[in-house]
């Protein structure tokens, strides 16, 4: 019976591992995204995405921003 729990905790933990490692590899990805310069200009502006995502958050129902 003893071993039958280690086993069942070796287990729990081998997925934990891969649930962790699945997680840092997309981190990474977003990562490399965000940072990546060499890539081409975006077609809309920056300027132009902001007014498009605040028109955006301020006319949705029940979401406010707040502070803190």
């Amino acid at each position: 019976m003893n071993w039958q729990l280690w086993v069942a905790i070796g287990i729990v933990a081998a997925a934990l591992l891969v649930f962790a490692a699945a997680r840092m590899r997309h981190a990474q990805h977003v990562f490399d995204d965000i940072t990546h310069v060499d890539r081409p200009a975006p077609a809309m502006q920056a300027d132009e995405l902001a007014h498009r995502r605040s028109h955006r958050m301020s006319h949705e129902p029940g979401r406010h921003r707040r502070h803190g």
